[in-house]
């Protein structure tokens, strides 16, 4: 047994010098994750909770009725929780287009006059891309719109108004769990970068694996004394702990740079991590066991990692996904990964918490060297018999 862990190490140390032989590559191999998990961080990154208050809607209001009730309405449009532009149809038009504004409220002629205004109407043009921030223009119009009402009804009765707020005060607090930190978009992308850019290093060792085979480099190891077990071993273990030191590296700089911490089980996250560096080794031998042409498999690969790091909530928190795709991200090893790292990076979740995921993680990856395996001895005993070059 130690000549074939030394046959193993040999092989993975192959691997290893080939790796680092171009320094520049290994760089970018290290550094491309790092780049892309701080460039979503920063397009994603949100106020503070102190700040989240003093957000404003940037509206436009095209005032046809030009009375001073309209003129009243829009100043306390525009000192409350809107932003508010004053300007024609034709202004507003043009900037709704050009995705300055994405919403315009219109007071038509009319619309302060007795009749009209026992049930005002007003007209609401917003962009396609805008139809949530018209909801919330809808609710802030609403609220002014009451306030003079009650303005108009209750004075005439001799009721002394002098100031007409909403019905209730909200008080607005974020529910607080056992070990939960506040939400770093850096935890989430810097987890998602990472899980993404592990699988297209598995892509790469694959296609390496499976472009030696079709030069012949594999059948010059296959004619020396060595199983073909040890050959598939080294591999996996040279991937893996690149994989690995990658986990690690990138880690590391978003500590440094951008904070993020584990906050929950260190043992769980070094665990997992392992499960994932297993995940992408596994993955480059079925690349290369089913893979076929070198081209065939890096457009195939390329498409199917897209798709399940997308699904899996590696760009995208899955609660911002249609059900039907939360419910089907269940069968993605990325959804696991993401739920254990996301819990263990910033939900300060213990391992017992965590320990699903890891198994998942670890499961597929168990059933991803299986079927590689599986597909290696089924060629090699096709190429024995001479039924395959």
């Amino acid at each position: 047994m130690p000549q074939a862990w030394r046959l193993i190490w040999n092989l993975a140390r192959k691997d290893w010098l080939l790796f680092f032989a171009d320094r520049r590559a290994a760089l970018l191999c290290f550094t491309v994750p790092i780049i892309l998990a701080s460039l979503f961080g920063l397009i994603f990154d949100r106020p503070s909770d102190s700040m989240a208050g003093t957000m404003r809607l940037k509206l436009l209001v095209v005032d046809e009725d030009k009375t001073d009730t309209t003129r009243r309405m829009i100043h306390d449009l525009n000192s409350g929780r809107a932003e508010v532009q004053v300007v024609d149809r034709a202004t507003a038009e043009s900037l709704m287009e050009s995705r300055h504004y994405g919403v315009t409220l219109v007071l038509p002629h009319g619309f302060t006059s007795r009749e009209a205004f026992s049930r005002p109407r007003v007209e609401m043009l917003y962009h396609p891309l805008s139809a949530m921030e018209s909801q919330w223009a809808e609710g802030i119009v609403t609220e002014i719109v009451m306030k003079f009402k009650a303005r108009e009804f209750l004075e005439p009765l001799g009721v002394e108004v002098s100031r007409i707020d909403k019905p209730l005060v909200v008080e607005r607090h974020a529910a607080a769990f056992a070990g939960q930190q506040r939400f770093n978009s850096y935890s989430h992308s810097f987890s998602g970068m990472t899980l993404q850019y592990l699988l297209f290093w598995g892509m790469e060792s694959g296609l390496l694996l499976l472009r030696e085979r079709q030069s012949g480099v594999w059948r010059r190891l296959r004619s020396a004394p060595v199983p073909l077990w040890a050959l598939l071993a080294g591999r996996a273990f040279a991937t893996g702990t690149i994989a690995l030191l990658q986990v690690l590296t990138t880690f590391s700089f978003g500590y440094v740079a951008f904070g993020v911490t584990i906050t929950g089980s260190w043992l769980g996250f070094l665990l997992l991590a392992f499960a994932i560096s297993v995940l992408a080794s596994a993955t480059g031998l079925l690349v290369a066991a089913i893979g076929g042409t070198e081209a065939r498999a890096r457009s195939v690969c390329i498409l199917a990692i897209l798709a399940v790091s997308m699904l899996g909530g590696l760009w995208l928190p899955t609660f911002l996904l249609p059900n039907w795709v939360q419910e089907l991200s269940l069968s993605l090893p990325t959804t696991w990964a993401m739920r254990g790292l996301d819990g263990l990076t910033w939900q300060g979740q213990s391992l017992g918490v965590v320990w699903p995921c890891v198994l998942a993680v670890a499961g597929f990856a168990m059933l991803f060297l299986v079927l590689a395996v599986s597909r290696f001895a089924w060629s090699e005993a096709r190429r024995k018999r001479g039924w395959a070059t």
